[in-house]
């Protein structure tokens, strides 16, 4: 059965299968043959979905925020981020920002739909230099207009883009995908490697390194070597890279007072 046009790239899709998203609305998920992407129906529901941006079924929230900080961090080393600034796009409650700081690295949080509770004091702000890099850790799958907001995050500069989705398996979806989360509602957008390469290289990163797991974007030629070694199994060259490096978590704690202090 035909169904909607790709919210990626305008071109037919053919429904896959209904299911019933948060318990009461019947949604179609549709397949691009053209561009690769697997979506619902348009997501008229996400008010509803978001009105806690936590799920609170995802028990594995801080154990993917430690393994991705692990990853980033050898990434970003190796690769020379230094103390240069980088960003957390869409960062949730802060986690990732904090522990990105703790670990010695200039992060900075952003996300307007959801409140910073660990990152206080460290936000993005509009006019800020582009990051060296920037992370969307569980984001491109809330992205109801993928073109769109993969754009509005390279609109921020940075030269490199991580993200982590996971990849539609070979023959499609199928409809006990546990990736589909229709219990919350907020996935609504599902890609393969060629639609993740088709998207970086219209934002500009035609450099696209697309894991089952974890992606890598780049303006430029991307840093393949550095990559491989942050995404080894067990990321052993994380405690290396954790002593080389100088964590900002009591610096950052005195500047807060300070600031504080001067109020």
């Amino acid at each position: 059965m035909t169904g909607p046009a790709c919210r990626l790239c305008g071109a037919p899709t053919a429904t896959r299968f209904t299911r019933r998203v948060l318990g009461r609305i019947d949604v179609g998920y549709h397949d691009c043959a053209a561009c690769g992407l697997v979506q619902t129906d348009e997501p008229t529901w996400l008010d509803e979905a978001y009105a806690s941006a936590i799920v609170d079924f995802d028990t594995g929230l801080l154990a993917r925020a430690l393994y991705t900080r692990r990853v980033t961090a050898v990434l970003l080393h190796l690769a020379g981020a230094g103390d240069r600034p980088c960003l957390d796009w869409a960062g949730g409650t802060g986690v990732f920002t904090r522990l990105m700081r703790d670990a010695g690295f200039e992060f900075r949080w952003q996300d307007p739909y959801c409140a910073n509770v660990h990152a206080r004091g460290f936000e993005w702000r509009p006019g800020d230099a582009a990051p060296f890099a920037a992370t969307a850790f569980e984001v491109l799958e809330h992205l109801a207009r993928p073109r769109d907001g993969f754009a509005a995050l390279a609109a921020t500069g940075p030269g490199l883009i991580v993200t982590s989705t996971r990849l539609v398996p070979d023959g499609g979806p199928a409809p006990d995908w546990d990736y589909l989360a229709p219990e919350s509602g907020q996935h609504v957008a599902f890609y393969r490697r060629a639609t993740l390469e088709r998207l970086g290289r219209e934002a500009g990163y035609p450099h696209v390194i697309a894991g089952p797991a974890l992606q890598l974007f780049a303006k430029h030629a991307a840093p393949a070597t550095a990559w491989r070694l942050a995404t080894l199994p067990g990321a052993p060259l994380w405690p290396v890279v954790r002593r080389l490096r100088r964590s900002l978590t009591e610096s950052d704690s005195a500047r807060l007072r300070a600031g504080r202090g001067a109020r």
